[in-house]
């Protein structure tokens, strides 16, 4: 059965044979159990040229994954540039096993383990034989077809620059409301977000390009930004775990 859905007039929608009312009539249902504690908001990251994403015999694998894309992790749906509405930040310290030692997620700390040390010459926080990450977090609505939805914005390494960048922006917006200059929302706002190539000694890789777009025209989409807002400010909201997907030849992994 095809799951093409076929226009039959302004007002109805078919999928196959099965018509509008009987969707409508079903809405919603096999999900009535689920809550917001049962789903996850998947995270968006960068294609590199190592990432497990590009090769074909890797259970990661996604067809047309190409080096520079931003996928989602939960989805695979792969982008070369896509409109995001900043709702949230989050600064935590991830955990991470050694590629060379096998690699994997160890934990998501909220502070700096004490124990950590911090290599003056590569500039890696360690411990034990675990690697810390510095990991900004940003949560935002991103367009679809389908219209917005939440995701974590992951940056890490020499994408920090870009997140304190975008983080400056926003702290300095200001707007005029009933005759006082107050501190904008942060989803008052969207960004086209794309991506870079970037190189140093150690090699080449991509990294996040943000430039403002515009303002949200709509009171709908800006409650939906204030519902996610008040959802990381308040710890609620839960994200998938952090994936190793940005590694390259060594230039910017934090791996």
């Amino acid at each position: 059965m095809s799951d093409k859905m076929v226009k039959k007039s302004n007002s109805e929608l078919s999928i196959g044979n099965i018509n509008a009312d009987l969707i409508v009539k079903n809405a919603g249902k096999g999900l009535q159990n689920v809550s917001n504690d049962d789903i996850t908001i998947p995270r968006l990251a960068i294609i590199q040229s190592g990432s497990p994403q590009r090769k074909k015999k890797d259970e990661k694998y996604i067809e047309g994954a190409e080096e520079g894309m931003i996928f989602n992790t939960v989805t695979n749906e792969v982008y070369e540039k896509i409109e995001v509405i900043p709702c949230g930040y989050r600064k935590t310290y991830v955990e991470w096993v050694p590629r060379d030692k096998g690699g994997g997620l160890v934990a998501v700390h909220d502070y700096k383990p004490e124990k950590a040390i911090t290599d003056p010459k590569t500039r890696k926080t360690m411990l034990g034989e675990n690697q810390i990450v510095d990991t900004a977090e940003h949560f935002v609505l991103v367009k679809t077809s389908q219209g917005w939805s939440p995701a974590v914005l992951t940056m890490t390494s020499s994408n920090l620059g870009v997140s304190r960048k975008w983080n400056t922006l926003l702290k300095m917006k200001r707007i005029n409301v009933k005759g006082q200059t107050v501190e904008a929302p942060s989803f008052l706002y969207t960004f086209k977000l794309s991506t870079v190539e970037a190189e140093n000694d150690l090699g080449n890789w991509h990294k996040y390009k943000i430039e403002e777009s515009g303002q949200v025209g709509s009171r709908e989409i800006f409650k939906e930004g204030e519902k996610l807002a008040d959802s990381v400010s308040t710890g609620k909201v839960k994200a998938s775990e952090p994936v190793d997907a940005e590694v390259n030849n060594g230039a910017d992994a934090p791996f």
